[in-house]
């Protein structure tokens, strides 16, 4: 299953987020109440995160639903200008 990149956006932005509060996987996993593999298979990319596991998340976070699709908004800014610098974007 390949993932639409919006959704790989957010899930570098989960993991950012939780690894700026110093938390793992296993950590967020336990917040969720999941197993370690359900999340490390969104962070590998191969399924995404619900919107109630990313509310859920954000809370544990002590931020936003908001805040993390923000995060992810920055991702993709940040990989446009990537391109742009590299002369890669239209």
């Amino acid at each position: 299953m390949r993932l639409k990149q919006s959704s790989t956006r957010v899930i570098r932005a989960v993991r950012a987020e939780a690894a700026r509060c110093g938390y793992s996987g296993k950590d967020v996993a336990k917040a969720l109440g999941r197993d370690p593999k359900y999340v490390y298979e969104r962070f590998r990319f191969q399924r995404p995160f619900s919107t109630e596991d990313l509310n859920q998340v954000a809370e544990w976070l002590g931020i936003t639903f908001d805040d993390l699709i923000k995060s992810a908004e920055f991702d993709a800014s940040m990989h446009r200008q990537d391109l742009s610098y590299n002369g890669l974007a239209a």
